[in-house]
This record gives C-alpha cells, structure tokens and sequence, in this order.
C-alpha cells in the first residue's frame, strides 16, 4: 500500500506543477529550490495518506473481531464398539455413535442463539441405515436480568445428570448411565419455553413449560406399548400439544464440590388428549446429588414415574423407577477409574441391575479414549462383555 501511494502523489503534484516548469520562467537556482518543496510536499503528503490508511486498518481490523466474536462453533463426537454375550449369544458391533455440531450467534448482550445439530449412526433411514439427522436444540436465550433469563425454542428438558450435558468428555463409561436412557430418556428434548435464575448463595431454579409425551395407542396398534415413555419422546416433529408437561428443577451449588438438584415433571395426559383415552397423567420425581473431593467424585441419583389409570396399572406399568451410584477416582491427571451400579425397573415384577467397571483416559483435555465392562443380571438381559470408545468435543 504504501509503494502505491508515493507515485500516486507525485503524478498528483507534478500534474498541477507541470505548467510553471512549462513557461521556463524560473532560474536553475529557483528551480532547483522548488522540487525540494515539491519533495517536501510529496514526503508530507504521502505519509499524511499512510497514516489515514494505516487508521482505516486498524477500524476494519478492530471491527472483524468483534463481529466474529458473536458466532460460537462447536461440537463433539464419539466412537463406540462392544463385545457382548447374552445367554450364549454373541453381540459385536462398532458404531460411529453420534456426529454433533453446535453453532450460535449473539445478537446483542441480551439476546442470543444457540443451536445442536446431530447426525447418529452416520446413515439415515432411506439409505439401507438406522441413524437419524435431528436438531436437538434450538433455541433464543434473552437475559433480562444479570441473573435471569427466558428460552425459548427446541431445548435439553432440565432434568438427570448428563441430559443437559453429555459430551463423552464429561462422564464415565463408553455408553450414557443406562438410568438416563430408560428412566430418563436422555437426549430428552422439547420445544417450549423456560425461565431461569441464579441466586449468589448456589441457589437456582428451572421453570420449563413444554410439548409433552405421546405413548402409542394400543386399541389403533396391537405391537405399540402404550407406556414406553422413551418411545414417547415427539421430538418437536409436528408434536401434538393438546396438554402440555411442566418441569421444575431446584439446583444448589453453593458448598465448593457439591451439587444437589431436584426435579419434576407433570403432564395431564401421555395420549395428548385422544378422543378415547387410553392413558392419563404422568408425573417424574427425580434429584441427585454430587461430591468431589479432591481427585475422588461420588453420584448418586434417583428417578421415578408414576403413571395414574386403571390401564397402566393393570399393564404393571404404573410405577418406572431406578437408582444409580458412581465412584471415580482421577488416578493421574489424564487417567481416572470409575465404579457404576444401577438397578431400574419399567414393568413390575421386572427388577433390572447392571455394574459397570472401566476407565478414561484424556491424551488432551477434550479428548477422550474410553474403556468398561458390563454385568447385568437375568431380567437385564443377562448381556455381559466389554465396551471401546473415542470421543471429543471442541
């Protein structure tokens, strides 16, 4: 820029001076005299102009930053393969579990964006696969005080430990606690609208008011199970909200290491008010509580259905509860252990177990390469073996 601009000036200054050198009126002396001020002028003139390029840089440069520094990219991923047996029956498979990326914008300090787009099992349906393309979160976020916001749009339901959360750098084990798929059917999103806050003492609050479930009607559908609340999930697809679910969650972290929430969840009627009801209403008790000290972390965490009518009790499903603990201990900064025992139950007389027993190991912060075994008792599935596993986020 700068080479540029010197000729530029002195073809500027000699058009205008051209004339007098013309009329030959000037002795060599005065000539002479003059292409120094000539020369003086250019020198003046072009850093004049270097420094007004040099300004306009600086804003161009100033001012690309700040605009993008309002868009946030992001995302993670993971790798699974198992090894099982159940009841002499061999299950090996390898799956590129989930592909997720995340992308935002913030229009101003008040308002913002954010959004989760997720590829599972890397080929959907209509391709010879089982994987899905969904987008599981996408939302508007206004702050209207320093500690309270509103959200609404597609958004993680406020319940669990990892359904808010689930990157596979942030747990243990190469798949999800089982309890947070079956109880918990994590990833639990909605579309609706949510107010937020968080008091200086560790006290928050959650108020979500949202699409709810619909179990499938089994007088239309002889093979539907009218009380699988993971099949219940609409997933913001067309979803019918005829009676809308209302979930409340209290968090406390004001003790360093500690972590205690409660939550629940009300919805008049998992048949999204059907003209012959089949189901009626379905309510979620559920907290956890969680404790590091040190390299050592322990969870624990508890969740139950009650699901009122004469029909989900005569099925034996009135009742879907299950309870998990977890010890993990970081051995060295990038290797941590881990214990897990769950027992759930979906359908009474049916008592579930499961212990998991494995180890992560962190080359970098946001990577993880994973390994566990699985024990299960009969009414699990008696599907004992082992799980491999890589993931990352970023």
């Amino acid at each position: 820029m700068k080479n540029t601009l010197a000729p530029l000036a002195v073809l500027a200054v000699t058009a205008f001076t051209a004339p007098a050198f013309a009329a030959g009126s000037q002795t060599a002396d005065d000539q002479a005299a003059t292409i120094r001020q000539l020369e003086q002028r250019i020198e003046q003139l072009e850093n004049t102009l270097n420094e007004r390029v040099g300004m306009l840089a600086d804003a161009i440069e100033q001012q690309q930053p700040a605009e993008a520094s309002r868009v946030s990219i992001g995302g993670y991923g993971e790798l699974n393969y198992h090894n099982l047996n159940a009841d002499g029956e061999d299950d090996k498979q390898i799956d590129f579990r989930r592909w997720v990326m995340f992308l935002g914008y913030r229009f101003s300090d008040t308002i913002s964006f954010h959004s989760e787009f997720e590829v599972e099992h890397t080929v959907v349906p209509g391709s010879d696969g089982e994987g899905a393309v969904e987008l599981e979160q996408a939302y508007l976020e206004f702050k209207v005080a320093d500690n309270t916001q509103i959200k609404t749009g597609i958004q993680l339901t406020p319940v669990g430990i990892v359904n808010e959360t689930h990157e596979p750098t942030t747990y243990y084990g190469v798949e999800r606690p089982v309890l947070e798929t079956t109880i918990i059917p994590t990833t639990w999103y909605v579309a609706g609208v949510m107010l937020s806050q968080q008091f200086s003492n560790g006290l928050s609050y959650d108020v979500f008011i949202s699409e709810g479930l619909k179990t499938e009607d089994p007088t239309t559908d002889s093979d539907a199970d009218a009380f699988d609340l993971k099949a219940g999930k609409q997933k913001t697809s067309n979803a019918d909200a005829f009676d809308l679910a209302t979930t409340v969650r209290v968090r406390y972290t004001g003790v360093s290491g500690l972590e205690l929430a409660a939550y629940a969840q009300y919805q008049p009627d998992l048949d999204q008010s059907a003209e012959d009801s089949y189901a009626e209403s379905a309510t979620l008790l559920g907290g956890h509580a969680i404790y590091q000290l040190g390299d050592v972390t322990a969870k624990a965490m508890i969740a139950r259905w009650d699901l009122a009518g004469d029909d989900a009790k005569a099925a034996g499903k009135d009742v879907q509860d299950g309870a998990q603990v977890e010890l993990s201990w970081k051995v060295l900064e990038q290797v941590g252990v881990f214990g897990r025992q769950t027992v759930w139950s979906v359908e009474d007389g049916v008592d579930q177990a499961q212990t998991n027993l494995g180890v992560n190991y962190y080359p970098h912060p946001d990577v993880v390469l994973k390994a566990d075994y699985q024990l299960q008792n009969e009414d699990a599935g008696n599907s004992d073996g082992f799980y491999l596993g890589m993931g990352y986020q970023f």
